[in-house]
């Protein structure tokens, strides 16, 4: 590489980093054509990542599958492209029309890279309790991180003993806590992957949770490879196989993981009796207040912006269509401009008229939107999880579509949990007759809207004893 591409790369990186992500490829598409030629056998895949976290930036998701795909076929480096596959993997789930066995075998490939790995051996050690290693980047002030506090807060020390794997050196408020409530705690960041996996194995875990899958680059697969305890699964941050034939089961329940999906997994399946998830909501949620009827229905979407495909969109604009006045909120879990910009042209080439969609990004308090939403309308073919719950907590009315695989299910199995399956569709035509039907009924609207918070607290998704009292049936 010289001199020329070297500084034309830093520019693109201090671009992403200052959030000019339209520039940034501008710049890319440039040095592409540029490039010389040995740049392109050697090094090609670091365009192919700085393409991907661009078009990450854009929620362009097809181009983020195109990118990453590249960048770990180009890769000299095992564990960058072992990032790049699992990012690659994560993005195939944002898109539409992707068969399961299709998106399965893709999964099943990530094992033959450790085709290499010496694992640990284990012998039977009695013990008076059990070990339980939780592995994770997101012990924070995260979606994910307030679903992790049952395995500390609740679990059955009588029985268990509770360890904290984190892959971050940094802490919050939430890092600290979780930290306090451990009977041991590690940082695995910043140190390699198989001295990493000796650490735990040292601590005598029996059974180790993996927290993160594919997502944050696939970085605790790359540990659990080792198989540093003798019992190891995966779920909650992750939400389909991870292919990686070191991790034995998949923690599931049985509305996410209903009918014959055990073939789509190299995991075996555990099906929790109620949810796979335990919610925690943020500690400054508002109140629930609402507004239905006051200027018209609003629907609203607070997923990620690489969520909303276009078929969705078009699918939204129909239900708008069908009530006349209705508006449509959607509210970014980033605050990048290109993204906005990026969103409102997808918007007009979905049809939609002038003035029916309120495009805007992420906020401190992103809750208080949910007081100006009357019906949430969720994502398709990867659905919203946490948002959902929040938005239910908020005293908002989820519609969902679920498909047949686990990925899919997962506003399904909410919902389920809460008694209203009348909002569950399972085609497109359903899902707008849900929506309309809803948005006409103001009376049962406004009983849902009363009612949603105390359904939420009185159901398992907030039980935390009891939801680990089911998870802790399936360590044993």
């Amino acid at each position: 590489m010289n001199a020329f591409e070297q500084a034309e790369l830093e520019k693109v990186q201090g671009l992403l980093c200052a959030g000019r992500t339209l520039e940034a490829k501008e710049v890319l598409d440039l040095l592409q054509a540029k490039i010389s030629h040995t740049f392109r056998q050697r090094d090609f895949w670091r365009l192919d990542e700085l393409y991907g976290a661009c078009f990450h930036d854009l929620g362009d998701m097809e181009g983020v599958v195109q990118a990453y795909w590249q960048a770990s076929s180009h890769d000299r480096f095992l564990r960058s492209q072992l990032e790049h596959f699992s990012s690659y993997l994560f993005a195939l789930h944002y898109l539409p029309g992707l068969v399961d066995q299709e998106l399965s075998s893709q999964h099943f490939a990530y094992n033959k890279f450790f085709a290499a790995v010496e694992r640990f051996q284990h012998e039977k050690q009695p013990k008076e309790k059990l070990r339980i290693g939780y592995l994770s980047p997101d012990f924070r002030d995260h979606a994910v991180g307030r679903c992790l506090w049952p395995f500390f807060k609740a679990a059955d020390r009588t029985r268990y003993e509770v360890y904290g794997y984190t892959m971050r050196q940094t802490e919050d408020e939430t890092t600290q806590r979780m930290r306090k409530l451990a009977d041991g705690w590690r940082c695995l960041a910043e140190i390699p992957f198989a001295q990493a996996a000796r650490q735990i194995y040292d601590d005598q875990i029996d059974i180790l949770v993996d927290l993160a899958g594919h997502s944050d680059g696939g970085r605790t697969l790359m540990i659990a490879a080792y198989k540093p305890a003798p019992v190891q699964l995966t779920g909650i941050g992750w939400f389909d196989t991870t292919g990686l034939s070191a991790i034995d089961y998949f923690l599931t329940d049985r509305f996410c993981a209903a009918g014959e999906q055990q073939g789509l997994f190299s995991e075996a399946l555990l099906r929790l009796p109620h949810t796979h998830l335990c919610y925690t909501p943020v500690s400054i949620a508002p109140l629930a207040g609402k507004r239905v009827g006051e200027t018209g229905i609003r629907f609203g979407c607070l997923n990620n912006f690489a969520k909303i495909t276009d078929e969705m969109l078009v699918l939204w604009r129909t239900i708008l269509q069908a009530v006349p006045g209705a508006q449509l909120l959607l509210k970014d879990t980033m605050r990048l401009p290109e993204r906005l910009q990026q969103m409102r042209k997808r918007v007009l080439a979905a049809g939609f008229s002038a003035g029916q969609v309120e495009i805007c990004g992420a906020s401190e308090r992103y809750l208080s939107a949910y007081q100006r939403v009357d019906i949430a309308l969720d994502t398709y073919p990867y659905p919203g999880g946490i948002t959902s719950c929040d938005a239910l907590y908020m005293g908002t009315p989820l519609v969902t579509l679920a498909g047949t695989r686990h990925s899919t299910r997962f506003g399904l199995s909410i919902l389920q949990n809460l008694d209203l399956t009348s909002l569950i569709a399972d085609n497109p035509e359903t899902y707008k007759e849900i929506a309309v039907t809803l948005a006409r009924n103001r009376t049962r609207l406004r009983e849902l809207q009363g009612s949603l918070r105390q359904r939420m607290q009185e159901s398992r998704l907030m039980n935390d004893v009891g939801y680990m009292r089911d998870v802790e049936k399936m360590y044993e």
